[in-house]
């Protein structure tokens, strides 16, 4: 398979001028351009062959490693596609959805390149660092969404998961909570590892002191969620508040207390992140942070726009932001 970088080396110029050239885009000199495909063409490389009466298509591609985490957070995505959706019509592109595997990833690039899509987004929820240089091979401008692609140069739209954390944990504070417990999974994709780094900080700003008796961890298959945190629990030894990385999380946390025997919030008080549909309609009902997911897919289209105007652009990250949902999980002590 002869990728971007291959046709790069060979005409000593960088993978972003190759796709320049492939994407019939500006930018790169006459006698280059014309260099850059005569090598891609002695690749085998298909060269795009546009009809100029081809609707404009943004294709959103949904990545899945194990799948745990997409699959479990559909209302989230169901959001983050909407706000993708509606703002790729606004700008007159229409949307192409695609399924993509972690396995299937690096044979995919080729098929998904030879669509000749204007632009991709990534959906990043499951993507671990070590995949990222496949990023580069796709031709179109690409944006990663749900993933902050720490310390890579990579454009990407993703929550402030630091803010929404300090938020929850202040909430917590205020409530008079000294004790505080922490839910995590053994899956933890970025996202969630963002969220656990930002609650032992959280502790230090704070000036609480973590226990590890509280820290709990629940399996990667949300189905053994609720059981594998009955077994963890010690009922004699609780804290007084508990934040989970996410509602999916939250929500098994509820479940799993009940069947012990614990009330919430009167013996443990509980927190997520998200605001899930769900999360409104659980007993007691959730009090959790609210993402905005709808916002995150507008933003990653309108950037994603400007980077099909104009690809010599320094990568941008963007962080959405957040908010406080209360409701009946939490009480004052």
């Amino acid at each position: 398979m002869v990728t971007l970088q291959d046709i790069a080396e060979r005409a000593g110029v960088s993978k972003t001028a190759v796709s320049l050239v492939l994407n019939d885009k500006p930018g790169v000199s006459e006698e280059k351009r014309g260099e850059i495909r005569r090598i891609a063409e002695a690749c085998g490389y298909r060269l795009p062959h546009r009809s100029p009466d081809k609707p404009r298509n943004i294709c959103f591609l949904k990545y899945q490693a194990k799948g745990y985490m997409v699959r479990q957070n559909g209302d989230f995505i169901t959001r983050v596609i909407d706000g993708v959706e509606s703002t790729a019509r606004q700008h007159g592109y229409s949307l192409t959805i695609m399924n993509v595997r972690a396995e299937n990833l690096a044979a995919m690039i080729p098929v998904i390149n030879e669509a000749h899509d204007d632009g991709i987004i990534f959906l990043g929820t499951e993507l671990e660092p070590d995949m990222a240089p496949l990023l580069r091979e796709f031709a179109a401008p690409l944006v990663v969404l749900d993933n902050e692609m720490r310390h890579l140069d990579q454009d990407t739209v993703v929550m402030d998961n630091e803010e929404a954390v300090y938020r929850a944990m202040q909430y917590l504070y205020d409530k008079g909570h000294r004790k505080i417990g922490h839910l995590t999974t053994t899956y933890a994709v970025p996202n969630l590892k963002a969220r656990s780094r930002a609650f032992r900080q959280a502790l230090l700003e704070l000036g609480l002191s973590g226990d590890a008796a509280f820290s709990y961890c629940a399996p990667d298959d949300v189905r053994a969620y609720t059981n594998a945190l009955v077994e963890q629990i010690d009922s004699e030894n609780l804290p007084t508040a508990i934040l989970a990385d996410n509602d999916i999380l939250a929500i098994n946390l509820l479940l799993a207390l009940e069947k012990i025997g614990k009330r919430v919030p009167e013996d443990v008080s509980v927190i997520g992140i998200d605001d899930l549909t769900i999360s409104a309609m659980t007993r007691p009902e959730l009090t959790t942070i609210h993402l905005e997911k709808k916002r995150m897919g507008s933003a990653a289209v309108k950037r994603l726009l400007s980077l099909i105007a104009d690809r010599r652009q320094h990568p941008l990250k963007i962080m959405t932001s957040c908010w406080l949902v209360e409701r009946h999980s939490v009480q004052a002590i």
